[in-house]
């Protein structure tokens, strides 16, 4: 399989899991892990397929969360973090590894702002929403009990 096929296998993967699970390093040093909203979900985040379609790399992927969060700060001091994604029904699985940004350009934001997250997520308001932005350096992937297949950044960097 070459490598754009498997960059549509991942992307099925990533379009398609409800959540996503990010792990960063927290202030100890230590990974942090927490369920995400999937943002990359067309089906859940339909005004947001746009956003993440133009971007260069079509494995970044965009994240939100609070700014008064332990998340935001850990994230504000060391950006390095994974993303994961599985069917554990059928032993499948996505691992991309790279670094989080927080976006302080506020039209990106509006852009990536869905009606309903101020009562449901951001009850303090704009103020407290940070939109971040996952740009991968590694993509591994695992298929039933495979060793995992491993990707490395300019090998995937660019649509095919």
């Amino acid at each position: 399989m070459n490598l754009s096929a498997k960059q549509a296998e991942c992307l099925k993967m990533m379009e398609a899991a409800s959540v996503v699970y990010l792990t960063n390093i927290d202030k100890d040093g230590f990974p942090s892990t927490r369920a995400m909203l999937n943002l990359k979900n067309p089906n859940e985040y339909p005004g947001l397929v746009a956003v993440h379609e133009a971007e260069e790399n079509p494995l970044t992927v965009f994240m939100s969360t609070n700014t008064s969060s332990q998340k935001f700060a850990e994230i504000e001091q060391n950006g390095k973090a994974n993303l994961y994604y599985c069917d554990p029904q059928k032993f499948y699985a996505v691992l991309l590894q790279g670094t989080v940004e927080i976006i302080t350009d506020n039209e990106l934001r509006q852009r990536a702002w869905q009606k309903d997250w101020g009562e449901l997520y951001y009850p303090k308001g704009d103020s407290d929403y940070t939109l971040l932005r996952f740009v991968p350096a590694t993509l591994k992937i695992w298929n039933s009990y495979e060793e995992p297949n491993i990707y490395k950044s300019d090998a995937f960097s660019l649509r095919h």
